[in-house]
Order: C-alpha cells, then structure tokens, then sequence
C-alpha cells in the first residue's frame, strides 16, 4: 500500500461556517455554534458605487463637486438569529476609519451546498447586504472587522476582537482566492450584487490609529501552519479497489492560541473514509494564530486534504 501525503493550504478568512459534525459524512447532525469571542464577526466585503455630492456654497455651480465618496458593500455572520447595532472599525489605504450601523439583521440562512465531490447542508446565520460610505479622501479599506456590538437602536458597546478580513483589490482577485469554495444552489438572504438603498446610507469617520497598533512591525497577519499532519489514503479504500482522487477542504477554527477548537466542512466529499481522515489531519495539525492589531485573534483557517490512489 503506497500512503499519498499533501500539505494543506491556508486561504485566510474565506469560508464562515459553524459546524462540528457528530460523525464524518457530507451530512453534519449536530452543529456547534461559533459562540465565543463576538456576536458577530464580517464575512465579506465589495465595492457597491461611489457618490458624488455638489457643492452647496453661493458661488457653486452644476458641476462643481463638493466631494465624493465611494460605497461598500458587506455582509456579516453570527452563531445565532438577532438583530444588533454593530461599530466597523477599518484601515484604509490613507488611515484609520470607523462606522456605525445601528441596526442590523442577523437571519436564519441555511444553505444547500455543491462541492465537486458532494452536495451537504449547513446551518448559517447571515445579514442582507449593509452599505457604508467611504470618503474619496480615505482611499480603500484594507483591513475590516467588527470592533463592538449592541442592542439593535443603541449604541454598541460590547467590545469584539479584531477578527478582520482583507478588502479584495479587484473582483478577480476575489475570484481566485475562492477556488476551494463551494457553491451555494439555494437563495441566500445576503445577495452580492445588491444595490445601495436611495436614501441616507451611513458615512465612516476618520479616527486615531489605534496604539496597539505600534507595538509590531505586522499587526495583521493570517493564521499559519506551524506543522502538518498529512492526510492519508484510507488503507480501506485501497483494499476494495476503489480508486478516487479527490480534494477535500476542512474549516478550522481556531483559538486565540492557534488551538483547533472546532472543525467543519468547507468541501466534503461524501465518503465517510476519507471525509474522517480529512478532519483528523486537520484536527492534528498544529498552526500559528491570526494576528490582529498586533494581538492573536479567533480565525478560521481552510485545511485542504487532497487524495490520489496508488
């Protein structure tokens, strides 16, 4: 029996999914909600438009711009149903900036997925589309995240840790960097391609840098592997002959030390035999925590087990 060994491969904070499957199959029974750390966290993040305002001064004409700024679309995830006030908190290509939403709805959004090797169902919870306006002046957000939550209405005031994601530069990036998701065949509450609301949309403010974020020369930094346990072919597969090449992608969760504290999956194949070794591996890997504002942060980190037959 020849063993077939592959490292996984690390893509950031792509796929949010909360699920600990009771067994190792592509269809998860008992689900573990992400729970600890914030009630909620940014899943993704686009541009939507930009606006340009007039000037309003006595001597303004039609044509003269007052100034500008640019709009951005995202979505955020939870462990369960609510509706909260959420403070945004970024840095942009030219500084730091902040935003308020006060009330955003966390909805029950179970989605029907299709991998390359299975079709399964996960429990999620996501947003409709929320909109913010970012000033020309400010450039483009760089690092994202959630930086406290509150009671829908009121101000937030729960402090969450810096559990960023990163502002793809062109949509096609953003493709590429997805190669390992799958794909969702049912209607998902969050829709990509809204558009921003006719209306007032809320505006981001500059702040300070935040202190800490002196303190290192890297106050952003993805989860790493630290060492890797390979994958196997199940010695059982070879002895009935069968021969599958596959390529499963594992979700891990990780803690505030890079300990595995949840496993999911992000692209299951089906097979119980590889499905459980994938999720050993990964479970048996050690990794390096995600940085944020120069302090380890909760992440996700995507373990992609990849099988060929001998």
């Amino acid at each position: 029996m020849k063993r077939h060994r592959r490292l996984a491969l690390s893509f950031g904070l792509l796929v949010v999914l909360a699920a600990l499957p009771c067994a190792a199959s592509a269809w998860p029974t008992h689900q573990i909600p992400y729970r600890s750390y914030c009630a909620a966290w940014m899943r993704q993040i686009s541009r939507a438009g930009s606006v340009a305002r007039q000037s309003q001064g006595p001597e303004s004409t039609a044509s003269a711009v007052g100034g500008g700024a640019s709009i951005w679309r995202y979505e955020l995830t939870a462990a369960a149903p609510d509706t909260l006030s959420v403070e945004l908190t970024m840095q942009t290509t030219k500084g730091w900036y902040r935003v308020t939403a006060p009330v955003v709805p966390l909805l029950r959004d179970d989605g029907n997925y299709r991998s390359s090797e299975a079709t399964f169902r996960r429990y999620e919870i996501h947003s409709p589309a929320q909109f913010f306006e970012l000033p020309f002046s400010a450039g483009r957000p760089r690092y994202l995240w959630v930086s406290k939550v509150g009671s829908a209405g009121a101000s937030p005031t729960t402090h969450c840790p810096a559990m960023w994601v990163k502002a793809p530069r062109t949509h096609k990036r953003a493709k590429s960097k997805r190669q390992y998701a799958v794909k969702r065949v049912n209607p998902s509450v969050y829709d990509p391609h809204a558009l921003p609301p006719v209306g007032t949309i809320v505006r981001a403010h500059a702040i300070s840098e935040p202190e800490s974020v002196l303190t290192c020369t890297h106050p952003f930094r993805d989860a790493r592997v630290e060492r890797v346990t390979a994958p196997n072919y199940p010695a059982a597969a070879l002895s009935e002959g069968e021969d599958y090449a596959l390529d499963i992608a594992v979700n891990v969760e990780l803690g505030r030390k890079g300990q595995v504290v949840g496993l999911g999956f992000a692209g299951p194949s089906g097979l119980p035999l590889f499905d459980d070794d994938a999720l050993y591996a990964a479970s048996q890997t050690t990794y390096s925590p995600k940085i944020g504002l120069c302090r380890p942060v909760p992440s996700f980190y995507i373990f992609d087990a990849q099988y060929m037959p001998g």
